[in-house]
């Protein structure tokens, strides 16, 4: 599987180093969607890394836990040391830090510091952060980096026009086995956000396109636009571009319809 997840990236088998770790990040968050689809469909799987790769190879994307999983497998069959971390999304309404809700990924060992990796944070980042606090500028987005308050760890702070707040994770490594009941919450709860409508989003160099429900939202260098799609057709092809096959996804189409009319009712 090794080889077919390289050539779905485009990228090719080189020695590990903070170049090649950017090249592949870069890779994986433009070709490889972050998206709910399986989970929509009421089969959203384990946690097993090869069951994600296999996912993300036959072009099914997934969501943190799975995205993290698996390009943390193909980290480490390319050579690279990389540990797992229990992360906290914060969305802009929160009073207070959430549940375990993500999966972060670090990798040690290369010249430098320590690497910030996270394939499966939606439209965060683009390419890996050295774990030291700066402000840092990708496309359109402005992060900043500091020490988590009130436990050991670290905060990532979104830009301002970004689809949560910020995400703290803890210094300690884990274990995929920490989050398989958060997997089991976000994948099968009705209060999960991901039970509630269709996300598919990829981060792009200089922008980054989000479909959310029937809305498509695109924000680059002139600022945030959104379009809503207002036929079948309209949103088949706005899935297929983001990279989800369309096909799959159409029972959905009825659902998403309503949910957006319920939407528009309470705004």
């Amino acid at each position: 599987m090794l080889s077919e997840y390289l050539a779905l990236l485009g990228v090719a088998h080189q020695p590990p180093s903070a170049a090649y770790l950017a090249e592949l990040h870069r890779a994986h968050v433009s070709k490889v969607v972050y998206a709910n689809v399986d989970i929509m469909l009421g089969r959203p799987g384990t946690l097993d890394p090869v069951e994600s790769v296999r996912r993300i190879v036959q072009r099914r994307g997934g969501y943190c836990f799975q995205l993290n999983g698996a390009f943390a497998w193909l980290l480490r069959e390319l050579g690279f040391s990389v540990t797992p971390h229990r992360g906290y999304v914060w969305r802009h309404d929160a009073q207070e830090r959430p549940n375990l809700n993500h999966l972060v990924l670090v990798v040690h060992d290369l010249d430098g510091p320590p690497w910030l990796v996270d394939a499966g944070l939606g439209d965060a980042i683009y390419a890996p952060l050295p774990l030291v606090p700066d402000e840092y500028v990708q496309g359109p987005f402005r992060y900043a980096l500091d020490a988590a308050p009130g436990f050991d760890g670290w905060r990532f702070t979104h830009d301002v026009q970004g689809s949560f707040a910020a995400m703290e994770f803890e210094s300690a490594a884990a274990s995929l086995d920490d989050f398989v009941a958060a997997h089991q919450f976000q994948s099968t709860s009705p209060e999960s956000s991901f039970m509630k409508f269709l996300t598919a989003q990829v981060r792009l160099p200089g922008e980054v396109a989000a479909l959310r429900g029937l809305v498509l939202t695109t924000v680059d260098k002139s600022g945030k636009r959104s379009q809503t799609m207002e036929t079948l057709h309209q949103w088949q092809e706005c899935l297929t571009a983001l990279g989800v096959d369309a096909d799959a996804v159409t029972p959905l189409w009825e659902r998403e319809q309503s949910t957006h009319a319920e939407w528009l009712a309470k705004a």
